[in-house]
């Protein structure tokens, strides 16, 4: 084989390689967590350690097929959830950008059908709900990840103190 024929194939395959590590999505609990957050601070997590893209977890005193309803309830509460995944442990929801018109104003290479996804993983054994918000593009969230969750939290909160 030849010496260029042999960088091409190198070259395609990390190429190849780049792709699908950038286009694999990190949803889901791994090791009994969601993922942290990414250096473009497009996100905030419980589950992660910097200050900046910390927000804790949601608490409930109730059992946990009520707080499943009630998160359900308070999920649907705030803007237009589309429920992605909905298991036993976890919860992935996706929402449009929370208002274009002020997304184009300030930015104007924000995409109409940009989406942020939201993850809930209900802890085994524990009374905790873990939290991830991430925009899906990876472009500006002028805070309206963090502001959501704290908008899901409230009604939840609310509906845990009806119990």
């Amino acid at each position: 084989m030849r010496a260029g024929a042999i960088i091409s194939l190198c070259i395609l395959s990390l190429l190849l390689g780049a792709c699908t590590t950038i286009l694999t999505p990190m949803y889901g609990v791994r090791q009994g967590k969601l993922a942290t957050c990414p250096a473009n601070r497009d996100c905030v997590s419980s589950s992660d350690t910097d200050p900046a893209l910390y927000i804790a977890p949601l608490a409930y005193t109730s059992t946990r097929v009520l707080a499943s309803a009630d998160l359900l309830t308070a999920i649907n509460a705030v803007g237009q959830a589309r429920i992605v995944s909905n298991h036993r442990n976890y919860l992935r929801v996706e929402y449009p950008i929370s208002n274009p018109a002020e997304y184009a104003s300030r930015y104007y290479y924000q995409p109409e059908e940009a989406v942020d996804d939201v993850e809930f993983y209900l802890v085994p054994q524990r009374h905790v709900i873990e939290v991830r918000s991430i925009a899906r593009l990876g472009l500006f969230d002028v805070g309206a990840n963090r502001a959501r969750l704290e908008q899901i939290r409230t009604a939840f909160e609310k509906l845990q103190r009806q119990h």
